[in-house]
């Protein structure tokens, strides 16, 4: 099985992205430091309901064991052993449905440059993944959700810099779609959001030290 077969038949997509709709309409989630949570717990909520292991390595998040994808370069970091797998996601990931582009895909930030020596070409050049998962969490039409699969060859000739990372840009051709059916994703049925979890969870810490 490779990772293409693995995301179309073996994810819980139903509770990926149920967890996705509950973190970006968290409201407790609202600064720069808040992203990092939010797409960390989305990269935690793929390892929990998917066959992958979250690694949460410099360069790449995820490893796929038992991959029979040809070429794969097989990495090893701790017990496992399979190809690298780096995550990214946005909301309305592709132009709007009823553009003029509406295959391809709007700005995709890869590598940030903050605390960083290295040079645009520097990313172009250095493999640390094999294969890029990209999450559209939608935006554009009702529980319009879509994961892509991108070579890792192919996403470093997408890069160019921006402010203050390396961005990407996909055009139809450069990605494989998922068949991944109807989303319909389960929503928490807790009414506490997550934030107010962590933050009574802090404060106990913090008071029962």
């Amino acid at each position: 099985m490779n990772l293409i077969d693995l995301l179309e038949t073996k994810v819980d997509w139903n509770k990926v992205f149920g967890v996705v709709e509950d973190l970006y309409n968290d409201p407790g989630f609202t600064s720069r430091a808040d992203n990092f949570r939010v797409s960390s717990s989305v990269e935690l909520a793929l390892e929990e309901f998917s066959p992958l292991f979250r690694v949460d390595q410099i360069g790449y998040d995820f490893i796929c064991e038992d991959t029979d994808a040809v070429g794969a370069e097989i990495t090893v970091i701790g017990e496992y052993k399979g190809e690298a797998v780096e995550l990214k996601m946005r909301k309305k990931l592709f132009y709007s449905p009823r553009g003029k582009n509406p295959h391809n895909t709007q700005d995709v930030k890869m590598k940030n440059f903050q605390g960083d020596k290295k040079t645009l070409q520097d990313f172009q050049e250095q493999k640390t993944f094999n294969k890029l998962i990209v999450l559209d969490l939608g935006g554009w039409e009702l529980n319009d959700y879509k994961v892509l699969v991108i070579d890792d060859e192919v996403a470093r000739s997408r890069y160019y810099e921006k402010g203050d990372g390396v961005f990407a840009k996909f055009q139809l051709g450069d990605y494989y779609k998922c068949d991944i059916g109807e989303i319909n994703p389960n929503r928490s049925r807790s009414d506490i959001p997550l934030s107010a979890e962590i933050d009574q969870l802090t404060k106990n810490w913090i008071r029962n030290r």
